[in-house]
């Protein structure tokens, strides 16, 4: 049996029961603007590997208006674009990576960091974290020149 598309997913009875659930939690109406008029969207606030679409706890998802929704999308999510901008050998750097480069970037104490977020040490954290340490470093011209190629 062919795998069904996300698409097919999304008429399945579990994800119908709990996208009633969100709506009746947000009293049908978007989050964004307020709008009770237009046609609603549950949306998955951030999307988790293998996950199903009715896997998801109340919380993670929102109830949009089909403006908002699409502005939503619409807008660049920087982690994402900043994992397809860094040279990472052919996309092998996900969003934990890019938190632990962050996270030396800002310059957090590298142990409290795994405590805070209940992390165990691996053979890449370390690594990220030190890089994003040396880039905090660089020259506020090479800040410069990145936010010129952003616009």
């Amino acid at each position: 049996m062919a795998a069904k598309t996300y698409y097919e997913k999304l008429k399945d009875p579990r994800w119908q029961k709990l996208r009633l659930e969100v709506m009746q939690k947000n009293n049908f109406c978007c989050e964004s603007c307020k709008d009770d008029k237009s046609t609603l969207n549950v949306h998955h606030k951030d999307y988790i590997k293998g996950r199903e679409p009715w896997e998801y706890g109340v919380a993670q998802l929102s109830v949009l208006c089909e403006t908002c929704h699409k502005e939503l999308h619409d807008k660049i999510d920087p982690i994402r674009w900043l994992s397809t901008v860094l040279d990472n050998n052919g996309g092998d750097l996900d969003r934990h990576k890019i938190s632990f480069i962050i996270a030396g970037y800002l310059r957090c104490d590298y142990k409290l960091f795994l405590k805070k977020i209940n992390y165990e040490e691996n053979e890449w954290s370390l690594t990220m974290h030190k890089l994003g340490s040396r880039l905090q470093k660089i020259e506020s011209t090479w800040l410069e020149e990145i936010k010129n190629e952003m616009v």
